[in-house]
């Protein structure tokens, strides 16, 4: 999967925005701090640097939380996408097993129907492929038995 440059520049962006107002909400509130101390006597030259350091660090924080998140996030989905083809492999993988010992039938018409039964199967998998992704959803589990498929064990 290939980024496009404005995909890559919103996928950042998604980073650096909650990265910047912590920084930001973290350099005012130890301003703040700072202007306590300044009423009992610290001068203010001696803090601002504190303020700014500690607003970056808490920056950087936040960017490399959410960069590890969403990289944590992109793993987790490819391993299941994994899974998932793991899956459909094996069930037209069993819908194919029909189709080669229906080639070895001397009958014709066992052939052409063990054929069509496994051509079927495999229209059905696919079709339930389908209907999972464009609902969004991980309801079918594709190892279970179905009409002429056994169970994984």
């Amino acid at each position: 999967m290939t980024l496009t440059g404005k995909s890559a520049r919103r996928r950042l962006m998604d980073r650096l925005r909650p990265a910047t107002i912590t920084g930001v909400v973290m350099g005012l509130a130890t301003y703040s701090m700072d202007f306590v101390l300044d009423r009992f006597g610290t001068s203010a030259p001696k803090t601002i640097l504190n303020d700014v350091a500690i607003g970056l660090l808490g920056a950087l924080v936040v960017f490399f939380y959410l960069s590890a998140s969403r990289e944590q996030q992109n793993f987790e989905s490819a391993k299941e996408r994994i899974r998932l083809i793991r899956k459909l492999n094996l069930r037209i993988r069993e819908a194919l097993i029909v189709i080669s010992s229906s080639a070895m039938s001397e009958d014709r018409w066992a052939r052409l129907q063990g054929i069509d039964e496994a051509t079927d199967r495999i229209d059905m998998i696919l079709s339930e492929f389908k209907e999972e992704e464009d609902s969004g959803g991980s309801g079918r589990d594709y190892t279970s038995g179905s009409p002429g498929f056994p169970a994984d064990s």
